[in-house]
């Protein structure tokens, strides 16, 4: 009786798409919790990677599930916005899945010089792939610049947020992530979506 409810509840804190009513209003509820609750929700969605020997460091990669994504814009709400109004933002409307990614300069891959059409594409070098049984094809991709706070100028990095048709995703599927860098290595981290929302 044990094993049957777990493998009957275990779906629920799957993946799953479209979201219902009571999914949005759980999206609402953890928006809407301590600063401690939401990092402990997004612990499993983001893989820190360690520093190559070489090379670039691909710091991070994150899942952004549409769950995940109500989550994040809900924790940037007024305290005047209640569940009702999520429901209405977001019940049947069409949901994000998305691909982020953090790069950092290292001493053997420092960052271009500064000038403003480098600041705005160095980005661009580095391919992201997203496989479940097969590559899925991406929507749109964008970069921009993570800048240093100790110089106004100065930048550390780039951030990559890479947008897919959520209706292409595998709800059951292992989910790998694949980053090209511009000196041919290749980093990647796998997700199980069964973990996650």
């Amino acid at each position: 009786i044990l094993l049957l409810a777990v493998l009957i509840a275990n779906p629920a804190l799957a993946y799953n798409y479209p979201l219902s009513s009571e999914a949005i209003r759980e999206a609402y509820f953890l928006g809407k919790a301590t600063l401690d609750k939401r990092q402990a929700f997004f612990e499993p969605y983001r893989h820190n990677l360690q520093m190559p020997k070489s090379g670039a460091h691909v710091g991070l990669i994150e899942l952004e599930t549409p769950f995940a994504c109500i989550v994040d814009a809900i924790a940037q709400t007024p305290m005047t916005y209640h569940a009702p109004d999520a429901e209405q933002n977001y019940l049947g409307k069409p949901g994000e899945f998305r691909v982020h990614v953090e790069i950092y300069f290292t001493a053997t891959y420092p960052k271009p010089s500064d000038t403003a059409a480098t600041l705005r594409n160095f980005w661009q070098d580095f391919k992201i792939h997203l496989k479940q049984d097969a590559e899925i094809s991406s929507r749109s991709v964008h970069g921009k610049p993570i800048y240093d706070d100790s110089s106004l100028l100065g930048y550390d990095g780039a951030t990559m947020d890479v947008d897919y048709d959520v209706k292409k995703i595998d709800q059951g599927a292992f989910t790998t992530i694949e980053v090209d860098t511009p000196d041919g290595q290749q980093v990647e981290t796998t997700f199980s979506l069964n973990n996650l929302r």
